[in-house]
C-alpha cells in the first residue's frame, strides 16, 4: 500500500514534465454562435418614428485563433466576424430603413487551466483580456463611434484528439460600453456583453523547446 502511494506521485510527475518543459503553438478555426445580451439603444427615432429597446439579434460567428500554451498558462489573440442584424419593427424596414448589420471582435488574452483530467488529455481553462468590438452594416452606417474597446472574460475546455490536432469549446464575452453618435445627436452609454460560443479545432505546430 505504501508503495502504490509513493508511485502515484511519481507518475504523475513523469506524465506532467513534458508539458513543463516545452511551449506549443496552436492555430484554430472557429465557428459558433454570437449572442448579444444588452440593449443599444433604450429609444431611437428611425424615419419619424420612435422605437423602443433596439438591439441586435443572435446569429453566425466564425473566426480564428494563435495560441501559445506553456505548462498552465496560455496566450492568444482571437479574431472574429459576426452577422447579427438589428431587431426592429417590420413596419420600419418597411418604409425602407436596412437592419443589415455586423460585427468584428479581436482580442488578447491570457488563459489558465484549472483542470487537468489525470489520464486524459481533456483540460478545462479560464480566459481574460482585452480587445475591440466594431459594429458595421448598413443599419450602423448614420453612427459614428461604433467601435469600442471591450474586456474579455472566458471558459474554455481542450481535448486531444491526437498528437496534433485538439478540440476546443470557447465562450467568451467582449464587455463594451457602446455609445454612439448621429450627426449632433449624443446616445447614453449602454453596458454590452456579446458572448459568442464557439467550437473549433486547433492544430498544434511543433513543439519549441
Amino acid at each position: 500500500m505504501f508503495r502504490r502511494l509513493m508511485l502515484t506521485p511519481a507518475l504523475l510527475a513523469s506524465l506532467a514534465a513534458p508539458l513543463q518543459g516545452q511551449v506549443q503553438v496552436g492555430l484554430s478555426a472557429f465557428a459558433g454562435g454570437f449572442l448579444p445580451m444588452g440593449e443599444l439603444f433604450e429609444e431611437l427615432r428611425l424615419a419619424g418614428q420612435l422605437v423602443a429597446n433596439v438591439s441586435q439579434d443572435p446569429g453566425l460567428a466564425f473566426g480564428g485563433r494563435v495560441t501559445v500554451w506553456k505548462s498552465r498558462f496560455g496566450f492568444d489573440a482571437e479574431a472574429g466576424y459576426a452577422f447579427s442584424n438589428v431587431d426592429l419593427p417590420q413596419s420600419i424596414i418597411d418604409l425602407g430603413l436596412d437592419n443589415n448589420a455586423s460585427v468584428f471582435v479581436g482580442s488578447l488574452n491570457v488563459l489558465y487551466v484549472i483542470y487537468q483530467a489525470p489520464f486524459s488529455p481533456l483540460r478545462i481553462y479560464v480566459s481574460g483580456g482585452g480587445g475591440l468590438v466594431s459594429r458595421s452594416g448598413d443599419f450602423f452606417d448614420i453612427f459614428e463611434g461604433t467601435t469600442d474597446v471591450a474586456g474579455t472574460l472566458g471558459i474554455g475546455l481542450r481535448f486531444g484528439l491526437g498528437r496534433a490536432t485538439q478540440l476546443r469549446f470557447d465562450v467568451r464575452d467582449y464587455i463594451s460600453s457602446f455609445a454612439p453618435t448621429r450627426r449632433d445627436e449624443v446616445f447614453d452609454s449602454r453596458l454590452q456583453n456579446d458572448v459568442i460560443a464557439t467550437i473549433g479545432l486547433e492544430f498544434v505546430l511543433r513543439p519549441v523547446e
